[in-house]
């Protein structure tokens, strides 16, 4: 059994430099408490090693004590203003780790909606990253938040004569581009920017996923199930028609699988370890 993995897997520079800086700063800091707003990033490995350090999950910043001598590390996904205004309320030391590609989307989203755009953000709604982006709209009346083309069917109009276009940093270029379409098929009248997010990380591990899906039997990728571009990557496979499976780590993997297949290609999503793409191929191989 032959078994490829595809050049662009594993930790992206975006998840990789906010792990480096979570662990530095935990270092730096032994003796006073850090904590990380949300999940540094989708992988439930990653996130018990930094349990094992001491960097603590808050899901709010109310759950900081007034006055509290303690740092928060912001998320690879990014947040709106409203949390850095608050941490000052708090008087809470901040460590910024967004990712640089997602800190673009949000300037796009302030800078275009100071202009008078209506913001339309191509994502997931209930993503971490696209309420962070859509929180850098001036006008919170005038952002949308279109998962697919044909969700623009529940939008009857747009009041803006201007309409700016962004994405979701993992989306996929296809969608991406399918969304921006039908807007402007059905907006034909109005001015439409559009400003491609997608990082350059996403669109290599995409490109790089269908190519090797092609050249095989069976696709494994590795990543946690809330992770978004790990999801994106199984659907681009799955599309292909190659029989495509979605783990979190070796425990998953199902030998069954495997019977009569001869080419497995192998992918991960930008929030998984080397280590566990690793443990990964040496079950299979055994």
């Amino acid at each position: 059994m032959k078994i490829q993995i595809a050049q662009f897997a594993g930790f992206c520079q975006g998840v990789e430099r906010a792990y480096k800086i979570a662990l530095e700063t935990k270092e730096n800091n032994k003796n006073i408490p850090v904590y990380v707003l949300g999940y540094l990033v989708h992988n439930s490995f990653v996130i018990q090693k930094l349990e094992s350090l001491g960097i603590k999950k808050i899901d709010s910043l109310d759950e900081i004590e007034e006055n509290e001598n303690c740092i928060v590390i912001i998320s690879a996904h990014g947040v709106g203003p409203d949390i850095f205004e608050r941490a000052k309320e708090k008087c809470v030391k901040v460590i910024d780790t967004t990712c640089p590609w997602v800190k673009n989307a949000h300037e796009f989203a302030r800078d275009l909606s100071k202009k008078g755009y209506s913001i339309i953000i191509v994502g997931d709604k209930n993503h971490t990253e696209v309420k962070g982006i859509a929180k850098w709209v001036v006008d919170q009346d005038n952002v949308i938040v279109l998962e697919n083309a044909s969700s623009l069917n529940d939008i009857k109009d747009i009041e803006s004569s201007k309409i700016a276009i962004i994405a979701q940093t993992t989306q996929a270029e296809e969608n991406f581009e399918e969304v921006v379409n039908a807007v402007k098929v059905k907006f034909p009248q109005k001015e439409i920017v559009v400003r491609n997010t997608i990082c350059g990380a996403t669109q290599r591990r995409q490109s790089c996923a269908i190519k090797l899906a092609k050249d095989s039997d069976i696709m494994i990728i590795i990543g946690d199930k809330k992770s978004a571009n790990t999801k994106r990557l199984k659907e681009l496979c799955e599309k292909t028609g190659v029989l495509t499976f979605q783990i979190s780590s070796k425990e998953d993997l199902d030998k069954n699988w495997f019977v009569g297949k001869e080419r497995v290609g192998i992918t991960a999503g930008a929030s998984t370890p080397e280590y566990i793409i690793s443990e990964v191929v040496d079950a299979i191989q055994s």
